[in-house]
């Protein structure tokens, strides 16, 4: 190459800063002239046309495995592998159980194994659209999921990964009952794309986690930080950190006590040990004729959104799992423990004036409201 060609010191200098800052900034790139630039990842119908796996002999017919556009996702078991408390072979779980859905929606033909060469030619290949891992960081991944997720088994002189089936996975897992509706997600969600792809998974499961509590109103019920913390392993700021990937939407939720005034507030808060407050209603919408009027108020637990794109399944294939795990307890846990479920916050106020005279114990909450801002809540105990 000539001199003048070449490109000066100071442009290299410049570039070299370039990269430095990008990989402090955490920013993934790839010059347009690399073959391996891609402009978006292409849908998964389309992936297994480009990614062309090897055939998989079976008998006197070779077939090729049809990926699933999406994959079903049960709250329960997605909470127990987010927490980091909860190992396997000395490795947690959230790593191994985004392979073992990637392998599910591999398998297409529900044949319940698939070759592992076309597994690492799917997913380790450099030039493939689904490329994930290297081929040392896949091998990690399959020894950490060995025997919960699946087995590694020799057939015809051939390796083959045989999946486990769910109901065996919650009983190996020991997370008792399936709580919660099955959550479609899509897999371009377990995918991923740049830097911190796990992590950007792991705020799928997340959400999923919160879609599962949706009814057929597509409402979802109060829950505090804590509790989340105590299902899922996640501090209050990486909840937050999730729910900002995710594109979730947290929504305040408010108990209106009463009328105010400075005696009831400090009744609520020395004799009843409430955090009150005095709360002032703008727009009317706990009585529309007294604007501006002021309440005794307490904080709630927020309840959460979720986008449109995580669809709730509505088939009751969670039933059938919770039976078959009545028949797998002795793997672990099992399912036929029956834990006392008690339900606070309630759609309408006549549900919940049956659930308090069914017990005046427990407290039953009811919506005033339902429109956007914060949401408003009142109970038996506040009529007085």
């Amino acid at each position: 190459m000539a001199a003048a060609d070449r490109p000066s010191q100071a442009l290299l200098n410049a570039q070299k800063e370039l990269e430095k800052r990008r990989r402090m900034a955490s920013i993934s790139y790839r010059s347009p002239q690399s073959p391996l630039a891609k402009q978006a990842r292409p849908d998964w119908f389309a992936l297994a046309a480009e990614a062309q796996p090897q055939p998989v002999e079976t008998g006197s017919t070779t077939t090729l495995p049809t990926p699933q556009p999406a994959v079903r996702v049960s709250p329960t078991i997605a909470a127990w592998c987010l927490n980091k408390a909860h190992h396997h072979l000395e490795a947690t779980l959230d790593g191994p159980y985004r392979l073992y859905k990637i392998l599910q929606a591999l398998d297409g033909q529900g044949r319940g194994w698939l070759a592992k060469q076309m597994v690492e030619q799917t997913l380790s290949k450099k030039d493939s659209p689904s490329y994930i891992y290297g081929r040392r960081q896949l091998k990690i991944m399959l020894k950490r999921g060995e025997s919960l997720f699946w087995n590694r088994v020799k057939k015809n002189g051939a390796v083959r990964i045989r999946l486990v089936s769910r109901a065996k996975v919650a009983a190996l897992l020991g997370c008792g009952r399936l709580r919660g509706r099955e959550v479609v997600l899509s897999l371009n969600a377990l995918l991923g794309n740049g830097r911190g792809r796990q992590a950007a998974v792991n705020a799928n499961l997340y959400a999923c986690v919160h879609a599962g509590q949706i009814n057929n109103k597509k409402e979802t019920r109060p829950i505090s930080r804590a509790r989340i913390h105590q299902l899922c392993g996640c501090s209050p700021y990486r909840q937050r950190n999730y729910e900002k990937r995710a594109g979730m939407r947290v929504v305040n939720n408010i108990r209106i006590l009463g009328p105010y005034n400075e005696y009831n507030l400090a009744r609520a808060r020395q004799y009843h040990e409430l955090s009150a407050y005095k709360h002032i209603d703008f727009r009317g919408k706990i009585n529309r004729h007294q604007r501006g009027a002021a309440y005794l108020a307490v904080r709630l637990p927020n309840s959460y959104i979720v986008p449109a794109s995580f669809e709730v399944s509505h088939s009751r294939r969670q039933r059938t799992l919770n039976r078959l795990l009545d028949g797998l307890c002795q793997l672990g846990s099992g399912g036929s423990e029956r834990e006392e479920f008690v339900r606070l916050y309630h759609r309408d106020a006549v549900t919940a004036v049956r659930s308090f005279n069914r017990d005046p114990q427990k407290s039953a909450y009811w919506p005033i409201n339902r429109g956007s801002g914060a949401r408003l809540w009142r109970t038996m105990g506040d009529l007085d």
